[in-house]
């Protein structure tokens, strides 16, 4: 992300044991003139999908709902509609659950093999850029130019 403009809710409430939890929604202008919406909020029923992602192109559409939900392609130049499922005999918080094991996996099988982690730790450097951009952004009202407030520094 180029650029981060968030907006907090004005009071926090309760949210999975905690009492200071604000709803949050921010506006992302990516380095290729892309824009994209977040919004995280505990204001809805614990029932409901965790998370939605849509991704809209000019020639189709890409969305996925939750841990086990389905993956959806639309392609528009070819009328083509696919949907990706899992198998609906586990439950999302099984599969949250083993995917951190996955990772971690992942990673020790790098080390033993002497190869490159499978997520660089670039990678994780960008989250926390992102993410202390959204924060200093809620807190300024402001939007903020995320590689200039917060340089990394390395390729």
């Amino acid at each position: 992300a180029t650029t981060i403009t968030a907006l907090a809710s004005p009071t926090a409430g309760p949210c999975m044991g905690s009492d200071n939890v604000r709803n949050v929604s921010a506006g992302v202008q990516l380095a290729n003139g892309a824009t994209g919406t977040i919004v995280g909020t505990c204001a809805i029923d614990f029932g409901l999908p965790l998370y939605e992602l849509t991704l809209c192109f000019e020639r189709g559409r890409l969305s996925m709902r939750d841990l086990d939900g389905d993956l959806e392609l639309i392609d528009y130049t070819t009328g083509r509609h696919t949907v990706h499922a899992l198998s609906r005999n586990v439950s999302r918080w099984d599969q949250y659950r083993a995917s951190f094991g996955k990772a971690i996996n992942a990673y020790l099988d790098a080390v033993e093999a002497d190869a490159p982690p499978p997520v660089p730790g670039l990678a994780g450097l960008h989250e926390l850029q992102f993410e202390a951009a959204l924060q200093r952004s809620i807190a300024e009202g402001r939007p903020v130019a995320v590689a200039d407030e917060f340089p990394i520094g390395v390729g």
